[in-house]
């Protein structure tokens, strides 16, 4: 754990200068991201760079739930060197998926999911956010911080921002008012850039 910790922060040193270079992406509400204890950091998902933009808005390690394809070739390596972990399309499989995540927080991690479970490529603002976020921080307590990323990737050219709102306590709420929570806070993020 301790070499993929050096590794992730090493790859972070290069990843900040290099999204600061190719898409000048501004950063609000940082100040939300706690600086210690269990979290799940939960938002919108449109391009393939989200998880980087999110993983270079804090000082803390955050291990992203993602698509086992995502892991495959060269490029899934180096995703897996991050710390990423894979989330299956074979549920048996996926039950280990959600062992690592949970086991994570439960040792006062930060783990980031796009309850949206894949890319957004429609005109719709979100699509229905699946259970999985809300379900693993009610699991292990931990503090839900809504994330929303407003804006188009453009190279060279300004255009992305990402707000993080205020941490969210949902160890009191049933599932379902927790994930619509969730939903309709990442929904206020999003639109306040319009």
């Amino acid at each position: 754990m301790k070499e993929r910790n050096v590794i992730y922060k090493f790859f972070k040193l290069i990843y900040i200068p290099l999204l600061k270079i190719l898409y000048r992406p501004k950063f609000y509400g940082k100040e939300n991201i706690p600086k210690e204890g269990t979290i799940v950091i939960a938002g919108n998902h449109k391009h393939a760079v989200d998880p980087v933009v999110v993983m270079t808005s804090t000082k803390r390690i955050v291990h992203f739930m993602a698509k086992e394809e995502v892991s495959k070739g060269l490029h899934g390596k180096l995703f897996e060197l991050l710390g990423i972990i894979r989330v299956y399309k074979n549920k048996t499989k996926n039950v280990q998926s959600v062992t690592i995540a949970e086991s994570m927080l439960k040792d006062g991690g930060a783990l980031g999911i796009f309850p949206e479970g894949t890319r957004n490529r429609t005109e719709k603002d979100l699509l229905k956010f699946r259970q999985g976020a809300v379900r693993m921080a009610k699991e292990t307590g931990a503090l839900v911080v809504p994330f929303a990323i407003r804006g188009k990737y453009k190279v060279f050219r300004k255009g992305i921002e990402i707000e993080f709102g205020k941490p969210m306590d949902i160890t009191n709420m049933e599932i379902e008012e927790a994930n619509e929570n969730l939903q309709e806070e990442v929904l206020k993020l999003l639109k306040k850039g319009k």
